[in-house]
């Protein structure tokens, strides 16, 4: 049976008690788990999972509030696959985990968008700009943009939480600017609202960073490779199901989106399909993995040469190998 457990943090202890030490266990017995809500780029994984449950496998899907709990369960064994984005995955390392991407779960998806008197980067002089907090992986993505395309721009900023809280607010004439992740934005105005604009798609600019990856613990990829492999496979099935028929896609992932509507759901994963925001034949490379590293480098959110390449990616999974 499958499960979608909603914040599980606090149920899913002790965690230091796994699921089971022999492979066969581990074959049968297959969690996944986000660091925090799945929200519809996860939902590819979920139905992935769904896919493994049909050829016989008992499966199980868990939200965590926190993103150190989350990692304590990979390497416990009692979560096999995680989707997160590298800057969890990064702090985990830096702290002695043995976190591996092993492949993309989707490109960059953040927008910048603004105040329809916005019309270029340089228009946020002196406006007023908001982000989610100061060490945010997402604020380091609007400084790296800000910094690229009008560095002598010097907005008044401002912490706002929530990237939903954020497009309402730009909405109701509070902020400026500010970035948000395209199924917020695709959720409220179904990619249209005359009270604001577009300013910046980074999956145009930033393309080769990664935002968020599918990882496992480095100890288990050997036991666990053919499960691993297996949903692997299926999650690009996923992604070519969106390009296919996002429409299609949309109904059977409303399931999994009950906080949104149906309209919604179609806007979403129809932009996702015209923005590519899935990855099809772009597998995981040491260049967008160095790339990535370099950037949180650059943005002093870890040390100098603290991971390696090798460290914190696995490419034994490109092209299905």
């Amino acid at each position: 049976m499958m499960r979608l457990t909603h914040r599980m943090a606090a149920l899913a202890i002790p965690l230091a008690v796994a699921l089971g030490a022999g492979t066969s266990a581990i074959a049968q017995n297959v969690v996944l788990a986000f660091a925090g809500g799945a929200g519809p780029t996860g939902v590819p994984a979920i139905l992935a999972l769904e896919s493994l449950q049909e050829q016989g496998m008992t499966t199980e899907v868990i939200e965590f509030d926190s993103p150190d709990i989350l990692t304590q369960a990979l390497l416990n064994g009692q979560v096999q696959i995680a989707v997160m984005g590298p800057a969890t995955l990064f702090a985990a390392d830096l702290a002695g985990a043995d976190l591996q991407m092993l492949a993309k779960n989707n490109q960059n998806d953040y927008l910048i968008i603004s105040s329809p008197d916005v019309e270029q980067c340089s228009d946020l002089h002196g406006r007023t700009v908001a982000y989610h907090s100061t060490g945010s992986s997402t604020t380091s993505h609007l400084m790296a943009w800000l910094k690229e395309t009008c560095p002598e721009a010097a907005p008044n900023f401002i912490v706002l939480s929530g990237s939903a809280n954020r497009v309402a607010a730009l909405l109701n004439g509070q902020i400026n600017g500010t970035l948000v992740r395209l199924e917020d934005w695709m959720a409220i105005t179904r990619g249209a609202d005359d009270r604001a604009r577009v300013l910046a798609m980074l999956v145009e600019s930033q393309r080769e960073l990664l935002t968020g990856a599918v990882v496992a613990s480095a100890s288990r990829v050997d036991a666990d490779r053919a499960l691993l492999e297996a949903f692997l496979a299926e999650l690009r099935l996923q992604f070519q199901a969106i390009y296919a028929d996002p429409i299609a896609y949309s109904a059977r992932a409303a399931e999994h989106l009950p906080e949104m509507d149906i309209d919604s759901i179609e806007a979403v994963y129809s932009y996702f399909a015209e923005t590519e925001m899935f990855p099809i034949g772009e597998e995981l490379t040491v260049e967008s993995v160095e790339a990535t590293l370099r950037f949180y480098e650059e943005a002093e959110r870890i040390p100098v040469g603290g991971l390696a390449v090798d460290q914190v990616a696995n490419f034994t999974f490109a092209d299905g190998n």
